[in-house]
């Protein structure tokens, strides 16, 4: 104490509890501004990650209801063979995508790095199975209510199972070869990885956007449209929902190629693809129940009555052709 007021009056005395104007303080605070957005990121990535595994879970259950009720308990139409395939091809997305995100959570997994490409190749399959059979929709649909009578009376019976076989084989095979060309390239990675991405950008966004343009009108401004309203109400809410949650998981792995971009943005495009996979089951419920019956319906009799207008309505074309 003595001490610290006998050097009171010295000028040239430093204390040691005073900053030194040695330290660069622009350094600092930008390595504090650093560490907070990374603790920031960190955070939303893992919010993100519980809520796509919740998500996850409760879309593979519908899915999976959805895939009971249309492959054993309810006759099936051609109409219905497309979302049948489009039920097991969201399953297969979702399944994926938990074994994917909580595989890297369990320790297992690490080290193992065939699993994780096992686990991708699958969920890269399944994702692009669903944009493919989305778009063949959108195109059955649009030649259904444009072009009726060719529909009802000259498409082949069994068109919709060959379609639906030729987008799987189709699916994995552009599946593997791009996995075989990160394989060849494996220590220089370059833009093969994201061959898958710009494929299915090109092939499916153009159509889609057409058909369900398309189709909108056609429903929304023709009031004689009304009595298909239910099946083709599904069909835009499941192309819409792709459109803008599922299709923006291409676009970040594409601008990811030309950019690094924050790993929340990555995650946040995996749980809007997810969220697409998990929403259609709710979309056919949802849709199947409006109207003024007053019995309790169940989720089979929900499903007939939606499926069935396919038919009801092939068999009344030729009549409406003929009148």
């Amino acid at each position: 104490m003595d001490a610290a007021l006998d050097h009171y009056d010295d000028s040239s005395y430093t204390y040691s509890s005073l900053p030194n104007d040695s330290i660069n303080y622009e350094n600092v605070s930008e390595e504090i501004s650093s560490r907070n957005t990374t603790d920031y990121g960190s955070h939303v990535s893992v919010g993100i990650g519980i809520s796509m595994l919740v998500i996850c879970i409760l879309g593979a259950v519908g899915n999976g209801i959805v895939i009971w009720l249309l492959g054993f308990r309810i006759k099936r139409n051609p109409f219905s063979t497309y979302i049948l395939n489009l039920a097991v091809a969201d399953f297969g997305v979702l399944l994926s995508a938990i074994f994917l995100f909580v595989g890297y959570w369990v320790a297992f997994i690490h080290g193992t790095h065939i699993i994780v490409f096992v686990v991708f190749y699958l969920f890269l399959s399944t994702y692009s199975t669903s944009q493919f059979l989305l778009t063949a929709i959108s195109i059955d649909r649009c030649v259904a209510v444009f072009f009726p009578l060719w529909h009802r009376c000259h498409r082949p019976p069994h068109l919709s199972t060959i379609v639906c076989a030729l987008i799987w084989v189709l699916s994995f095979l552009l599946t593997a070869i791009t996995f075989i060309l990160i394989f060849l390239n494996f220590h220089d990675a370059n833009i093969e990885q994201y061959y898958q991405f710009i494929a299915n950008a090109l092939l499916c966004l153009p159509v889609m956007t057409i058909a369900t343009g398309a189709l909108f009108i056609k429903v929304c401004l023709k009031a004689r449209q009304h009595r298909r309203g239910k099946l083709l109400t599904i069909v835009l809410l499941t192309l819409l929902f792709f459109l803008f949650f599922a299709f923006p998981l291409n676009v970040i792995f594409i601008l990811y190629f030309f950019n690094n971009l924050p790993i929340y943005l990555s995650l946040g495009a995996y749980l809007l693809a997810c969220l697409n996979s998990s929403v259609n089951p709710a979309i056919y419920i949802l849709v199947g129940r409006q109207g003024k019956s007053r019995q309790r319906e169940n989720m089979k009799m929900v499903f007939q009555k939606v499926f069935k207008e396919e038919e009801s309505c092939a068999e009344e074309t030729p009549v409406e052709t003929q009148l």
